[in-house]
């Protein structure tokens, strides 16, 4: 049996369909049709098998594998994969032919008798339908016509294929001609007359009628290496292609919704052209195979090239999945024999870049133009507001210089120099770094006894800021910039589409021009609200210190102070709940207010955060358990997080792949920590690995080292206790060193159980985990009572016995 019969391929509904052609393991000539399914996956960048079956098995006909293709089936209303089969008998002069669809299951729809062998012409069309060619004449065979069926059509037939819709008939030399009611029309409201003699292949990209006029729109590959694109039968635009003798045309919808001709060749030659530019994009050689689907079920169309015959069904080696905008997987090849592009096509990308190019360094010289303006204007108002201010204060304001700030005089006055430089350089370090940092607004949160302050920062256009920090001015005076208590500062991204980790409570962070992706920061800043409110102010200051590099020595930096606003805080507004984050109690909430409540809860938190990992299947769904079984709320926010509303109390779940998930729990003390830990170890399977990432061993330190702390502490009393019968046993050996009491045969038992229960100890220590876990602790504290029982009982019936004897 020829290689091309034993094998077929067919891409569907994003996987790849091969069905093969096997000869039975029998002395007997028989053989069976089967087919395997074919899925890409991503992590191993591998096509694997996902689902395996048998069509049809005969233990006395050989079988070929004629045709395979997706068609319509109008009883399911949908398109399924079909594939038409030949069946040969030895010294049979006729052949049968079976056409199966297979879906959920395998269906067969025309099975018949021909004297010819089905080669030429041969197309499933929606019915499914079986139409071929033979001696210039037209057949077609289906369910609904229950055999074989002959197509009268007077002319010589070139090409078939489905048109969209019905058009009305015309009576013309060149026609087109409908199997389903022989309704005839004129063929050049396709292709014009003239590419008739030339064309080698086509595909109908759509076909409509309007007001009984056929407007179509067909792509036509001719023997003159051109492909056409024609309009209503007349030819709009023509690419000039790199092979002859063209074959298929395939369309594939890329991720940037750009349309792409898949042209394949004789001789196992590939090109792509652009249907917009209508200039070829890639060449390919030594291609077995082209298939077009969403192979990576993306919503979008990609290529995939095999690159040698497929000799069995089993696996898939070398090839080529890509969709030229960015998705390229490859495996069996290296990158030089991916794909060649023709130099004609290489020079119009070099032009097309060189022009863009010299666009975009235009515009960008203009925009830093402008924001050369926009700095010199904001200054300016900077500058005006803070002698505007020290002016209502009764300060001293000294203006800096025109050229401090980048401004020409219009007056001919002669600039002084003198003694005042270096009051003004003194100046400049003081009063004009206010210009440096905008602030957005400022807002507070009152949680328990903390109070967090949060101060939005505007992208900076200047220096480099470091070492930020905000305090409260206690007595309205804004030249005293010490805080009130001792505050733990942090900065994080505002807004926040994903969750992202703060960038260090310490604050000594860098905010770079050059750093694209924070657009907007918060500086958030925890403190005791207790010394606040008993201050009698209502009203407090906020200022915010930083320290940027000096001017003249960029190594050495000076520490600056600006007053960013203000807040109010009342007892009673605090009482009532006014400052309380709402996020808590409504978590659908999605406003500016629910962002800056987020924010203050990730500032005022700690953060644990665990890694689970499982090697063996899909992880469990973490976030459903959540909600379901511990009645969280997922934040419409942030959907990334869920809140508990009946404590302070965040979860956050990062899925890094189907087998590994870090999932952060924010929380202020340890034991509802421990309480959700013991939750989710129940819930996890025991195939899911749980590790505490090193980020988070500084929040978690000081609950492991009380927990060791404890367990040491109680470990050194229990050995006390096993200590001491062991002497009373010693003892009462050098008294009654005749007799063997019953006392005696107790302690042995008892020094027995002490060895047994170090063992386990020791067992135990070597199990614990960085978080230690909550079900070895209990275990070991009831080893303990345990131990403590069996000694007060030894402990007693030795005074029993004593007794007894003075009895005696």
């Amino acid at each position: 049996m020829a290689a091309e019969r034993q094998i077929k391929m067919l891409a569907f509904g994003g996987d790849v369909l091969v069905f093969q052609s096997k000869a039975l393991s029998t002395k007997a000539r028989g053989s069976e049709v089967s087919f395997c399914r074919f899925s890409f996956n991503q992590d191993s960048q591998t096509f694997s098998i996902t689902e395996r079956d048998s069509i049809h098995k005969d233990n006395s006909a050989e079988i070929e594998i004629i045709h395979c293709c997706a068609a319509l089936d109008q009883h399911k209303r949908q398109k399924v994969p079909c594939v038409l089969l030949r069946l040969c008998k030895k010294r049979a002069s006729a052949f049968k032919y079976l056409l199966y669809s297979i879906c959920t299951d395998v269906k067969l729809h025309a099975e018949f008798v021909l004297m010819h062998q089905i080669r030429d012409g041969i197309s499933i069309l929606q019915g499914p339908t079986l139409i071929w060619r033979h001696d210039n004449l037209v057949y077609c065979a289906s369910l609904k016509d229950g055999g074989v069926k002959e197509v009268q059509i007077p002319l010589t037939v070139k090409f078939m294929h489905e048109l969209p819709r019905k058009i009305a008939p015309s009576k013309v030399h060149n026609m087109l001609h409908f199997i389903e009611d022989a309704q005839i029309l004129d063929a050049a409201c396709l292709v014009a007359d003239a590419y008739r003699s030339v064309l080698q292949c086509m595909m109908v990209l759509s076909a409509e009628d309007v007001h009984g006029v056929l407007k179509s729109a067909v792509l036509a590959a001719t023997s003159m290496k051109q492909l056409v694109y024609f309009e209503d039968g007349l030819p709009r635009d023509v690419c000039v292609l790199p092979y002859e003798r063209p074959m298929d045309i395939q369309i594939l919808h890329t991720l940037k919704n750009e349309c792409l001709i898949a042209l394949s060749f004789d001789q196992g030659h590939v090109c792509a052209v652009w249907k917009n530019t209508f200039q070829v994009v890639c060449c390919w050689s030594a291609v077995h195979l082209l298939l077009v689907e969403d192979f990576l079920r993306c919503g979008s169309d990609q290529m995939l090239l095999l690159f040698e015959d497929c000799s069995s069904s089993e696996q898939i080696n070398t090839f080529l999945l890509t969709d030229l905008c960015g998705v390229t997987h490859s495996r069996g090849r290296s990158d030089g024999e991916v794909s060649s592009t023709s130099d004609a096509v290489q020079e119009n990308h070099l032009l097309t870049v060189q022009a863009l190019d010299s666009r975009l360094q235009s515009g960008l010289l203009y925009l830093e133009e402008l924001q050369r303006d926009v700095q010199v204007k904001d200054r300016l108002v900077q500058q005006t507001l803070s002698a505007l201010a020290d002016l209502l204060s009764g300060k001293h304001h000294l203006t800096p210089p025109p050229e401090q700030e980048g401004l020409v005089s219009l007056w001919d006055d002669d600039d002084d120099d003198g003694d005042d430089a270096g009051v003004v350089d003194e100046v400049m370090q003081t009063e004009d770094a206010e210009a440096l940092l905008k602030v957005g607004r400022v807002w507070q949160r009152v949680i328990g006894q903390s109070l967090i302050i949060g101060v939005l920062l505007m992208p900076t256009n200047d220096m480099s800021v470091m070492d930020m920090g905000v305090s409260v001015v206690l007595d309205g005076d804004q030249s005293s910039a010490s805080p009130v208590l001792n505050s733990r500062t942090m900065i994080l991204p505002y807004p926040s589409s994903e969750s992202e980790w703060s960038l260090g409570p310490s604050a000594v962070k860098r905010i770079r021009r050059s750093d694209r992706s924070v657009s907007t920061l918060a500086l958030l800043s925890v403190t005791d609200a207790a010394p606040l409110l008993t201050s009698g102010s209502v009203r407090f200051p906020i200022m915010l210190h930083y320290s940027r590099h000096s001017s003249g020595s960029p190594a050495e930096s000076v520490r600056l102070s600006q007053h960013c606003g203000q807040i109010s805080l009342r007892l009673k507004d605090v009482a009532d709940g006014k400052f309380h984050p709402r996020l808590l109690q409504d978590s659908k909430l999605n406003t500016e207010e629910a962002r800056e409540d987020l924010l203050s809860l990730k500032a005022l938190l700690e953060v644990w955060c665990l890694l689970i990992r499982c090697s063996d299947h899909t992880l469990a769904d973490v976030q459903l358990w959540l909600q379901q079984s511990l009645g969280l709320q997922r934040l419409t926010v942030d959907p990334h997080f869920t809140v508990d509303p009946s404590g302070v109390m965040l979860f956050h779940w990062e899925q890094r792949s189907p087998f590994q998930a870090v999932l952060s729990i924010y929380c202020r003390d340890d034991l509802p920590v421990l309480h959700f830990l013991q939750a989710l170890c129940d819930f996890l399977p025991a195939s899911h690995d749980v590790r505490l990432l090193k980020s988070s061993v500084r929040s978690a330190g000081g609950l492991a080292e009380s927990l060791q702390t404890e367990i040491h502490a109680v470990n050194q009393g229990v050995a006390s206790v096993l200590q001491r019968p062991k002497e009373e046993e010693l003892n009462a050996q050098g008294e009654e060193s005749g007799e063997e009491s019953q006392a005696t045969i107790e302690s042995q038992r008892l020094h027995r159980l002490r060895e047994a229960w170090l063992r386990d100890r020791g067992r135990s220590f070597d199990r614990l985990h960085p978080l230690l876990d909550c079900t070895q602790y209990s275990r070991l504290t009831e080893q303990l009572i345990h131990t403590q029982m069996k000694t007060d009982e030894e402990a007693l019936m030795e005074v029993a016995n004593e007794s007894l004897k003075w009895s005696i």
